[in-house]
């Protein structure tokens, strides 16, 4: 045997369990890194669909306030919602507009509601404090589509510890598919080949799956790691609150970058569902074998 090919063996019996293992791991958890991407895809665009959901009418200041003005206190905002929504059972606190995950002009006062394990949300306006709108929380579409990022829709600790788990795997999934992407050879064709992939003809789905991965590669990553942190915190002797959280939070959500960063980690989450559906086509095509 040539001595090219006896350097070769041993590299292509590792290329051959990387390869193993980088199916499987998609075989048995790609549906999973599927519904958490698109789920997160969605979160993205939270503000959009909170508007379609709850009118404009609740999340937008009615008037511009004087120059000058000062926003109410939120003791004031919570009495309000209190008189005017008696759908509230009681009222456990209020956020400023825009200081939290529902992005909204007006102030936020929330508690449970009359009758259910739901959570009801008022809105108010911040300087006058008048009422806005209400509406039931749990009922959103929105709200639904964070039970499935958050929990996969699993109750209480079940729901963090399927979704972190699912991060470990999806974080050896993307290692386990950087080392079978990466160029054997540092040339400018080579990585040209890797990014640049022909899409069309029968290397349609794998260039897609590699030109996905390849170009969204750091951004996967990223959120990966910052989403096994954020379900569960206690792992690394984190807090679900404090500085850490909000780091981590902003570079779950934005990669630290504001708009550009949004759009990079929406782009990542539909990363997940085209690089399960590609490989999924791929190991299809492999089980039926060539065409004859």
């Amino acid at each position: 045997m040539p001595s090219s090919d006896l350097r070769s063996a041993p590299l292509q019996g590792r290329r051959a369990l990387w390869r193993k293992l980088h199916l499987w791991l998609a075989l048995l958890l790609g549906w999973v890194f599927a519904l958490l991407g698109a789920s997160g895809a969605v979160l993205e665009l939270r503000a959009p669909l909170l508007r379609w959901e709850v009118g404009a009418q609740a999340l937008q200041l009615q008037a511009p306030p004087a120059p000058g003005s000062a926003q109410a206190s939120s003791e004031a905002w919570q009495q309000a919602a209190r008189q005017a929504y008696p759908q509230f059972a009681r009222v456990l606190g209020a956020a400023p507009p825009r200081a939290g995950f529902l992005t909204s002009d007006n102030a936020l006062v929330f508690g449970p509601v009359q009758g259910r394990h739901a959570m009801g949300i008022a809105m108010v306006d911040p300087y006058s404090a008048e009422p806005r709108g209400f509406f039931v929380y749990d009922d959103l579409w929105l709200a639904k589509a964070v039970a499935l990022h958050r929990g996969l829709l699993l109750p209480g600790p079940a729901g963090s510890v399927a979704v972190a788990a699912s991060g470990v795997v999806l974080l050896a999934s993307l290692v386990s598919g950087i080392w079978l992407w990466w160029p054997r050879k540092a040339t400018r064709k080579a990585w040209r080949a890797a990014l640049l992939p022909r899409l069309r003809g029968p290397g349609l789905w794998r260039g897609l799956h590699n030109a996905s991965a390849g170009w969204l590669l750091l951004p996967l990553l990223l959120t990966s790691a910052s989403g096994i942190w954020l379900a569960r915190p206690g792992w690394f002797g984190g807090s679900a609150n404090g500085a850490a959280k909000q780091w981590l939070s902003a570079l779950h959500g934005q990669l630290l970058l504001g708009s550009l960063g949004q759009v990079l980690v929406a782009l990542a989450g539909v990363a997940l569902p085209l690089l399960y559906g590609t490989g999924l086509l791929m190991w299809m095509r492999g089980r039926r074998g060539p065409r004859r």
